[in-house]
């Protein structure tokens, strides 16, 4: 999931909110990111910080509407499964 971040020109960039590790606050706001790198936005620390927090519990709550209502949640994969035939190795 991405949240939108405003950039110094006053386009649009989305960023994954999983990776930011901090959000620092000055006349811009610094997003640093768990791979080093950082951007330099507009928004203010409590706007992303809320941007973040209403990502997050929209998932969760999408998550607890499925356990409720019995829906089978698929698993997520970092690498999706293929089948013998997929691979191409007639396993």
């Amino acid at each position: 999931m991405v949240i939108a971040l405003s950039k110094l020109d006053g386009s649009t960039m989305y960023v994954n909110e999983d990776h930011v590790e901090r959000v620092e606050e000055g006349v811009t706001s610094a997003v640093y990111l768990s791979n080093g790198t950082y951007l330099i936005v507009r928004d203010n620390v409590a706007t992303i910080n809320e941007r973040i927090r209403a990502e997050k519990t929209a998932v969760l709550a999408r998550a607890m509407v499925a356990v409720q209502t019995g829906n089978r949640v698929a698993p997520l994969r970092a690498v999706p499964s293929a089948s013998s035939s997929e691979r191409g190795d007639g396993a």
